[in-house]
């Protein structure tokens, strides 16, 4: 995900990679599922390609969706949460450099993926391609609207709301420097568009901001995971840090939470 010193403190080999992705599923899983079960309607028998697959829940959904004459491929560059399951073909795969799997598919589903790519407009285009007629590519980011929403619901002191602020803004430093890209997901309607599809949907969702609940305890683990950056890029103190983690553990704390878009594609029969 990130390409500095951190990337590894992101990494699927890092100790807190399980704990992060779970949080991600349980921010998340809902959405998607409810995406692909009752918009798309992925049946029995469907081939389906998860594209970073992460902890694996979606692929075990798609799995129980597909029955036992469907097949799931599940690629993530490090697939090792993967699950065993006889109907997921779990693969080491990088979505810029590896060859693709063959045959094409009647789903291809990839979130929090492509903001992270440099060349996604591009990707994101040639995935509708390796669709089988009628088929659906599902495209999930987070967009942030900092400019337009508050970023705290609840009320705080202005020493809460100047400490919340230097962390909000030390993250998207460090994303920005690292090539994520917070308003793809606003774009990617508009690119699928531009490539010739026409039936294209999208889906807007914001998880629950409330301290306590997954979305503040990732911000809660993220602001260690990214302590050293922190500390050494904003103004923010090892003070600070633990005021920001005692917060997001207050259950009448909310925050804002990132707009998750949903790009739903169907390629023509």
């Amino acid at each position: 995900m990130y390409s500095t010193e951190h990337k590894q403190r992101f990494d699927n080999d890092a100790p807190v990679a399980t704990e992060q992705l779970t949080l991600l599923s349980e921010i998340l899983n809902r959405e998607t599922f409810s995406a692909l079960g009752e918009e798309v309607r992925v049946g029995h028998g469907w081939r389906c390609w998860e594209v970073g697959a992460g902890d694996g829940s979606v692929a075990r959904w798609l799995a129980a969706r597909v029955g036992t004459s469907g097949h799931v491929v599940a690629s993530d560059i490090k697939p090792q949460h993967v699950p065993n399951h006889p109907r997921i073909e779990a693969i080491r795969h990088d979505l810029t450099s590896d060859p693709w799997p063959e045959p094409k598919f009647d789903l291809i589903h990839a979130r929090l993926v492509l903001m992270h790519l440099a060349d996604k407009e591009a990707i994101a285009a040639r995935l509708a391609e390796h669709l089988r007629p009628g088929g659906a590519l599902v495209l999930t980011d987070w967009y942030c609207g900092c400019a337009d929403e508050s970023l705290i619901k609840s009320p705080v002191d202005e020493y809460t709301a100047r400490i919340f602020q230097d962390y909000h803004d030390g993250v998207h430093k460090l994303a920005g420097q690292t090539g994520m890209d917070f308003d793809w997901a606003s774009r990617t309607r508009d690119v699928l568009s531009a490539a010739g599809y026409r039936d294209i949907a999208v889906r807007d969702y914001q998880a629950p901001g409330e301290g306590g609940k997954p979305t503040a305890l990732l911000a809660r683990l993220h602001s260690s995971m990214l302590e050293s950056f922190l500390l050494s890029e904003t103004n923010l103190t090892a003070t600070d840090l633990v005021v920001i983690r005692e917060t997001l553990l207050n259950p009448e704390f909310e925050m804002a939470t990132n707009h998750t878009y949903t790009t739903v594609v169907r390629v023509p029969k």
